[in-house]
């Protein structure tokens, strides 16, 4: 059975660097392992043994042939992408991997105003052997401005509610947050129901 993990959030939260960390990490363990790179708008990154839809499609190209913007030439990639699932079919079956993890962008609107990532993990679980669950990543220096963190907590939400599949939340770049408090970090880590009620 292969295992596959949507790896989502948004620009700038570390989706790229967390794909990469966990690739290095199961390789070095399983050996059967590849990154599918769906951002189209990543800049000087190449994965290793990845499948990658900057080969199906280039983002470049589509902003100057339809004089579309970063946003609406994303959105573009991503349907010709599902246009062309007979492309990312074969390059599944050529990589033949279990562990899968797929780069997804960073653009809200994919999730919250589109379907196209629901009908992508749709497509997956019903034409692939795939246990397929998303991770979440949110940059940890939401948690010094609460309402941020709310902000991105519901965009967490959302997306959940939208792929409805097995969902995971990450804070990222804890390393960076040494300017807040342990006693505000510590009301993150260790949640108490009597914060709420």
């Amino acid at each position: 059975m292969k295992l596959g993990q949507l790896v989502m959030g948004p620009a700038g939260c570390g989706k790229s660097t967390y794909c990469l960390e966990i690739y290095k990490n199961l390789i070095s363990i399983k050996n059967s392992v590849t990154i599918i790179n769906l951002d189209p708008s990543i800049e000087n990154l190449e994965y290793p043994d990845s499948i990658d839809i900057r080969d199906l499609v280039k983002i470049e190209d589509v902003m100057e042939e339809f004089s579309l913007g970063p946003n609406g030439g994303l959105i573009f990639c991503m349907e010709y992408f599902m246009d062309n699932l007979a492309w990312f079919d074969f390059q599944i079956n050529l990589k033949n991997k279990n562990n899968l993890i797929f780069d997804l962008p960073g653009q809200i609107e994919l999730y919250t105003h589109n379907s196209l990532i629901r009908d992508f993990s749709n497509y997956l679980k019903k034409t692939t052997e795939i246990n397929l669950y998303s991770i979440f990543l949110m940059d940890c220096q939401f948690i010094g401005d609460l309402g941020k963190f709310f902000g991105g907590t519901i965009t967490a939400l959302c997306c959940m509610l939208s792929i409805e599949i097995p969902h995971y939340n990450v804070l990222t770049k804890i390393d960076l947050i040494n300017h807040i408090p342990y006693s505000v970090l510590e009301k993150f880590l260790f949640p108490c129901n009597e914060l709420f009620f």
